[in-house]
């Protein structure tokens, strides 16, 4: 998944060369996130694993990850406004996947139980906050 949506955020840095270091920066934090979860030392950690309340059923990661290799095919062909890429990218951050990802990456990152919660509010949030800083520059987002 995580690479899935790297590929997508490259070809955003094509679509919209004016944001073009707004999606490389997202996009590198992808390929980070699947480096990290593809990673030996990664699993040599499994009790940090989140608990199994928590993590995606194979039909939630399958659904996941066709629906963003779909999106994937259909940038190919079908290039899109910044407003829908924008819509795209936050749509998949805040998917089951990419957030049970940021879960995992964080249970490992953490130091400590404090540290560990403060970090899985910033992993989960990060590239939310990213997206939607970028929604209000361009005026696609108004805050409440």
């Amino acid at each position: 998944m995580e690479r899935v949506v790297a590929n997508i955020y490259n070809t955003f840095v094509q679509l919209f060369p004016e944001e073009k270091s707004f999606w490389q920066d997202i996009a590198q934090d992808e390929r980070d996130h699947a480096s990290w979860l593809s990673s030996v030392n990664f699993f040599e950690m499994i009790d940090l694993l989140p608990s199994k309340e928590l993590i995606p059923t194979m039909e939630l990661i399958h659904n996941s990850l066709k629906f963003a290799e779909n999106k994937n095919r259909h940038l190919r062909s079908n290039p899109m406004s910044l407003e829908d890429g924008l819509k795209l990218a936050l749509n998949l951050e805040e998917t089951m996947v990419e957030i049970f990802a940021n879960q995992l990456i964080a249970n490992v990152l953490a130091t400590s139980y404090e540290s560990l919660s403060q970090k899985i509010l910033m992993a989960e949030k990060i590239h939310i906050d990213k997206i939607e800083d970028m929604m209000i520059r361009k005026g696609f987002l108004q805050l409440s």
